[in-house]
């Protein structure tokens, strides 16, 4: 593989490492927030907010160079779709702490509606994209080994995003919201991780 592969998977990396820093510390901050009710989004409202754009424009980076990562070391017709999956997951990151949610209780703005809509497209492009890529993993060749990884990662994420819809439904389940918020981030996060993996140290 080339050293595009490993550059795009290093970039990838990085990308992650600094989300994973940045929602530490929102997590960490006295920003009055439960990580089992509270949206990950809602940092983006609080005095916290830089903290918050950092960690959607970095996983917006990993996004964007597991993108090409993956268009170098992988061939195949499909592949496009993965590809261009996650760009649009990558762009979605880049721009969504500037339309920032409505404070829950607040008048729905068109900001908002925005922003709900910016973050569905960020989460079901991962979603599609990770199960469209253990779909093509599974045919063989390079990272053949890891299509049914991937496809845990997708499952999870579409089981995440299912959940999300539901806890919408019921007062009593609403609490929970941002705890399976959170699931869906990390089953996001590991599958990034595994293609920054794979292309840092070009695994073919």
């Amino acid at each position: 593989m080339s050293s595009t592969v490993a550059i795009a998977g290093a970039v990838a990396l990085l990308g992650i490492a600094a989300t994973v820093a940045s929602l530490a510390y929102l997590h960490l901050a006295a920003t009055g927030l439960s990580p089992l009710r509270n949206p990950v989004s809602q940092y983006g409202i609080t005095e916290q907010r830089a903290g918050y754009r950092a960690a959607t424009i970095s996983l917006g980076v990993a996004g964007g160079a597991a993108a090409a990562g993956i268009r170098a070391a992988l061939s195949g017709a499909g592949l496009g779709v993965v590809v261009g999956l996650l760009v649009v997951f990558a762009i979605a990151r880049l721009i969504i702490s500037w339309f920032p949610m409505d404070a829950p209780g607040s008048p729905r703005s068109d900001t908002g509606r925005r922003h709900g809509l910016i973050a569905i497209v960020t989460f079901g492009s991962a979603t599609i994209a990770a199960l469209r890529l253990g779909q093509l993993l599974a045919k063989g060749g390079p990272w053949h080994g890891l299509a049914s990884t991937s496809m845990a990662f997708g499952w999870a994420m579409a089981a995440s995003i299912a959940a999300m819809f539901l806890t919408r439904s019921s007062p009593e389940l609403r609490r929970y919201f941002g705890a399976i918020e959170r699931v869906l981030y990390v089953a996001i996060i590991g599958w990034l991780t595994m293609i920054g993996v794979l292309c840092a140290l070009r695994i073919s």
